[in-house]
Formats: C-alpha cells, structure tokens, sequence
C-alpha cells in the first residue's frame, strides 16, 4: 500500500491540484444533476466489466502470478425500450475506498445517469468510431460521465479504462482484492535538500510517472485488441460494428497526458485530447505524429500575487511544456484556455462540490469542454467540415485558442 508520505508526494500524479488540494465542504446533490445536460440525436446505454490481460503480469502487486486486471466502462449509441433501468452513476461503488476523500463518489453513487443499463445497441450509424477515455489518477472510470455520456450520444463508442494503480481500487468483481506495495521510488528528507520544487518535483512525480506511463499504453493497446476480438465475435453486441480505423484518445489529468503519449506510442490512435494534464513524460520532447489538443484552464498560476515563488516556479515549468511539445508536433495542434475553470471543471468533481462565485460555471465548463472535444473528434476521425468553434466562426468569451501556424 502507498505510505502517507509516498501519497503526498505523488498528489501531483494522483489527479490532487492547488486548486483541489483540501477536501470540499458537503453538498447537496440534485438527483437530476446529469438530466439537464445537453445530448446529441442518440440513446445511450452502458455497462462495466472486469477485463484480465492474462500476457501481463501486474507490476504493481508483489503477489506471485498476479495479472493485469482493469475496471473498464463502455458507453454507447442505444435504443431505450419501454421502461429501461436508467444506470447509476457509480455501477460498482463498492469496489472502491469509502474514505473521507471519495466521498463525492458516495454521495453521487446512486445518482441515476441518461445510459441505460445494458441497452440495445442503435442500428445507426452503421460503424462506430471509439473513444479512449483516461480519467485521472485517483479517480474511476466514470469521473467524466458528463462528457462520455455526451460523446456517445452524438455515435461514438466511449470505453473508459480505470488504469488499476491510480484508481485506487481495492478489490475487483471476481474478489480479488488489490494492495499497491511494490516500491515507489522517492527522494528522502536528506536527498530533497537544497533541490528546487522544480527539481523535486521531476525526480518525484515526473520519476513515478514515467516509469508507469508504458504500463498505461499497454493498458490502451490490450483494450484495443480486447474490442477488435469482440468486433470480430458473432453474437456480441458490437460484432462489425465498430470501426477501429478511426480510433482517439482523451482524458483528464494523468490520463490526458497518457493520452498524448498513447498518440505517440499506440499506432491505433489517430487523435488525442489532454483536459488539464500536466506532462511528465517524453512525448513532450519528441512531440507526435497526430492531431493534438490541450485544454487548460484559469490565467497563468506563475503570475498570481498570492503564490509563493516555489509554487510559482513549479507551476511554470509545467506550463512550459506544452509549448515544448507543440514545437516538435508536425501535425495540427490546439492549446485551449477556459477563464476561471479549475482542474476539477474538467470532470464531474465540480457537479458534486460547492460552487465557487469566482470560477467558471460547471454547466458553462462542460458544455464548452463537450462541443470543443466533439468538433475535434469529429474533424480527425470523421473527416466533418463542420468546425465553427475551431476555426473562430463562432466563440465563447471565456475562451481563448491557440492553433499551429498555417
């Protein structure tokens, strides 16, 4: 299990911010939180299983003979019959903690969602272009519900990976329980002295976070091969339907950095999205060969008056590496701000916590995430011409976007 001290250095990686870093005050949440979203022409349905790469052993156990299992949630276009159980937010709540920082997840467990339960897949669109969804670290699958709930609704197939080691799962649907006790490399009190944040933080979190991220894209690749035996499989509910030659990859935090690596790494992505990442690995430094984009929030940190040098230093140098990536990336890119969205706007964290008057509405947030994500996907993967926000015929004030020079 992570000692107290490993967690706090590793806050960064497990999906904690400046601006999440203290647990929320309670609040109460409407049961019609996700009713009044807004929805693309489909139904949606879902499920979550448990998936076992038996050619992989789990390397964050030291249990002998311990494979790699995932949590994985799919979301899909559907036809909704008669009364149809409506799925829970959380599908298997009790797999994970039930500790004073997941109790956003308690409280919002129960919630009914827009997806079915296990609904008839839609006979339209005739092939389904797939998404990878990478929540961040320390969060489940089903972190994003506002945002993969959207994208099948508008014909994708949204699978969400819950990356086993950063989701803080504690034991799975077959019984297996999960301890993360391998060794995580940090520095000790002696070994921090006289390093910067900067430096700390590269030899901590970036050290950590490198030496997992190749275990992530395997993840991706093992999901991917997962789909095309089901795509292949007579009597499965997406036989020839899915079409893994129009493939991305997003997610929020850990995971949207795992997603521009991935687009590096795993050849069957063709587009990515990181939603507020900070980049810790190596992708940043040879870039990639697929349409990217970044979308962060807030005015630069390094600038704020109430920070201190340290933390400003750090936030700058985080900062800094997109732009490092965007310089070696031949292929189209979009740096995205969102004015007064935190970290948390990028999830669902912000529908179950109190709302602060000085950042972005929730609502506001995940509608401008949803319409961006989806003018993009469906540039990359399905060839639309119907960009208006990403070419600047329309736009929000609350956004400002960057693209590669033409």
């Amino acid at each position: 299990m992570i000692g107290t001290r490993v967690a706090c250095v590793l806050a960064a990686v497990l999906g904690a911010s400046f601006a999440m870093a203290s647990t929320p005050a309670p609040v109460k949440i409407q049961e019609d939180i996700f009713a009044g979203q807004p929805r693309g022409p489909y139904q949606t349905g879902t499920y979550e299983e448990m998936w076992i790469d038996t050619k992989r052993q789990e390397t964050t156990t030291s249990a002998p003979n311990d494979q790699r299992r995932l949590m994985v949630q799919i979301w899909y276009p559907a036809v909704h019959k008669g009364k149809q159980q409506l799925a829970r937010y959380a599908l298997h709540r009790e797999l994970y903690p039930n500790d004073e920082d997941a109790q956003w997840m308690t409280d919002a467990a129960a919630l009914p969602t827009n997806s079915a339960l296990k609904a008839p897949l839609a006979s339209q669109p005739a092939r389904l272009p797939v998404l990878i969804y990478n929540p961040g670290g320390g969060h489940p699958a089903f972190s994003a519900t506002f945002q993969t709930e959207f994208l099948a609704s508008h014909g994708y197939v949204v699978v969400a990976i819950g990356h086993t080691g950063l989701t803080r799962i504690e034991r799975f649907p077959d019984g297996t329980s999960y301890q993360q006790d391998t060794e995580i490399p940090y520095l000790s009190d002696e070994e921090s002295k006289g390093l910067s944040e900067v430096e700390q933080f590269r030899r901590n979190v970036e050290g950590y976070a490198r030496r997992m991220m190749p275990v992530h894209v395997q993840d991706i690749g093992f999901v991917l091969d997962r789909l095309a035996a089901m795509n292949d499989e007579r009597g499965n509910r997406f036989y020839q339907r899915l079409d893994l030659e129009r493939v991305g990859s997003l997610g929020w935090s850990l995971g949207g950095a795992l997603s521009l690596q991935a687009s590096r790494d795993e050849p069957r992505i063709k587009a990515a999205i990181n939603l507020d990442g900070w980049l810790y690995t190596d992708v940043q430094e040879t870039g990639t060969q697929k349409p990217i984009m970044v979308m962060h929030g807030g005015e630069p940190f390094a600038n704020s008056p109430d920070q201190k040098a340290p933390d400003r230093e750090l936030r700058l140098y985080a900062e800094m590496q997109p732009w490092k990536l965007y310089a070696r990336t031949e292929a189209d890119w979009y740096d995205v701000i969102l004015a007064r969205a935190e970290h948390g706007h990028f999830s669902d964290r912000t529908l179950f916590e109190p709302a602060d008057s000085k950042s972005m509405h929730p609502r506001l947030a995940h509608d401008i995430v949803n319409r961006l994500t989806l003018e993009f996907f469906d540039k990359y993967l399905r060839q639309s011409q119907a960009t208006p926000l990403l070419s600047g015929e329309q736009s929000y004030p609350e956004v400002s976007i960057f693209t590669k020079p033409k």
